[in-house]
């Protein structure tokens, strides 16, 4: 059987596709709650990282905003610095933005189609040389339109992002720099129903800098709540996920991270359940929306595990041996800057 792996993430579609590896009769209710879960951490990771994977700690002058949805939608962020050891480092910053479309990627432009720019983004997959790709890594026949495309993704968000920053630096400022930072995260989306999505939380990390470089590695502890509320507030699905990850940043910039890591889950009726990130390398969401190596496992309350690896090529992965096809990007809507 050929999986088809629906949802606007990559993580998304990866546990999505764990809930319908029991077959294609796999409960609606099920494939709701993994997209929940891989929605929270996405959000989180992404809010966690902001700062690296936009290359602000490199102190270039223009952000890459395309990498993060934080820095795109919000074009005036609120930064602040201090010095430390003759070095002038983040010590806050703050996002926040209302109505906004993801940062456009190839294939589509991931859950959004704006631009940073606010101009409007090119068609899906052109200029990208990507499109829609299977699991084989094999583009759409020439003149079919794949599925998916044009479906938003829940809808423009809004959200606020606090980052804040304090440095521990040895005597003499002979040697690594300890850099503890604190994120409180509130990322909310609404479709075209009224249904809200809202995913808020905090995480805590720590990294080492040595020399005028940015991290290489960072620890992060992470609890997180997504919530499904109706149009008329009363609250459909909702997780809350405790965890830890370690990442690793490449030299690139913006960089490539891996991220290996553990969550536990609790849904709205108690079921609970593990997902497990091992060696999931993640390139710039410009480059490619997917990762393109590393496993994915999750494990339901009844002791179901499926495991998936990505890989080699974007958009290509496997889920227990089987090919599987990635997610198609919906084209979204643009945001207010």
């Amino acid at each position: 059987m050929n999986h088809k792996m629906r949802g606007g993430l990559w993580l998304a579609g990866a546990l999505v596709a764990g809930a319908m590896a029991s077959g294609c009769g796999a409960s609606a209710t099920t494939e709701d709650a993994t997209t929940m879960v891989s929605q929270a951490v996405e959000a989180s990771a992404d809010s966690t990282d902001a700062v690296e994977v936009s290359s602000l700690m490199r102190g270039l002058h223009a952000v890459r905003s395309d990498a993060v949805e934080g820095f795109h939608c919000d074009a005036s962020p609120d930064i602040t610095n201090v010095e430390v050891c003759g070095k002038s480092l983040p010590a806050t910053v703050h996002l926040e933005w209302t109505e906004c479309a993801a940062p456009m990627r190839p294939g589509g432009g991931g859950h959004g189609g704006g631009r940073g720019d606010g101009s409007r983004p090119p068609p899906p997959g052109e200029g990208t040389g990507i499109g829609a790709l299977s699991a084989r890594g094999a583009p759409p026949a020439e003149g079919t339109r794949p599925e998916g495309r044009g479906r938003p993704h829940g809808g423009p968000s809004s959200g606020t992002v606090d980052i804040t920053y304090t440095y521990s630096a040895p005597p003499n400022c002979d040697g690594a720099i300890t850099q503890n930072q604190s994120v409180t995260f509130s990322i909310s989306r609404t479709d075209g129903e009224g249904a809200v999505s809202k995913v808020e939380g905090t995480s805590a990390s720590s990294a080492e800098l040595i020399g005028d470089e940015p991290p290489r590695k960072k620890s992060t502890e992470s609890d997180v709540t997504r919530t499904l509320t109706d149009a008329t507030g009363a609250v459909v699905r909702s997780v809350h996920l405790k965890g830890a990850t370690n990442v690793e940043f490449s030299s690139d910039t913006p960089p490539v991270r891996t991220l290996n890591g553990f969550y536990t889950e609790e849904f709205l009726d108690g079921t609970t359940g593990a997902v497990t990130l091992d060696s999931i390398v993640r390139p710039p969401r410009n480059v490619c929306p997917w990762p393109t190596s590393g496993t994915l496992s999750r494990t339901s309350s009844d002791g179901q595990t499926h495991v998936l690896v990505f890989g080699p090529d974007c958009g290509t992965a496997t889920l227990d041996g089987t090919a599987v096809e990635m997610p198609a990007r919906g084209a979204g809507r643009k945001g207010r800057h």
